[in-house]
């Protein structure tokens, strides 16, 4: 099986679409479109044409770095496309992140020992917090 890693953007609907086949809900078009074009780094992961895998880092891309999205299709799990993914990211970070930069994700409870694989390090053991989000956001739009 040859999947092929890319930096190009993923159309609107192959998001959208990726989302709903992992089970992260559903979102609008134009949700999708503004958070394509706002990440910093993205690259993805194709079989056939079809988008099977994605990262996608927001920031600043010099002292600010966000891993937003590490999805890989539920149906090309364990062929280690989350690996080439995470490793492009990493070579991005090191190419782009200024000394002392903030590189952070907060990973899906229970994956925390993947991320452990490329260096990060589990909150409060490094120098921050535990991780937090903001209590008063609005919900996904399906309630999710």
């Amino acid at each position: 099986m040859e999947v092929v890693l890319s930096e190009a953007l993923p159309t609107v609907a192959e998001y959208v679409d990726l989302r709903a086949r992992v089970g992260w809900g559903s979102i609008d078009q134009d949700t999708a479109r503004t958070t394509i074009e706002r990440a910093v780094f993205t690259v993805s992961l194709r079989y056939e044409g079809r988008l099977v895998g994605l990262a996608r880092v927001m920031g600043d891309d010099v002292l600010y770095f966000f891993l937003a999205d590490l999805i890989v299709d539920p149906a090309f799990r364990g062929e280690r496309l989350g690996e080439r993914l995470m490793q492009a990211v990493t070579s991005h970070f090191v190419a782009c992140a200024k000394p002392g930069a903030s590189i952070t994700l907060l990973p899906l409870k229970g994956s925390e020992s993947f991320y452990e694989r490329f260096g990060y390090v589990r909150c409060p053991d490094g120098p921050f917090g535990t991780g937090m989000h903001y209590a008063s956001a609005p919900p996904p739009a399906d309630g999710q």
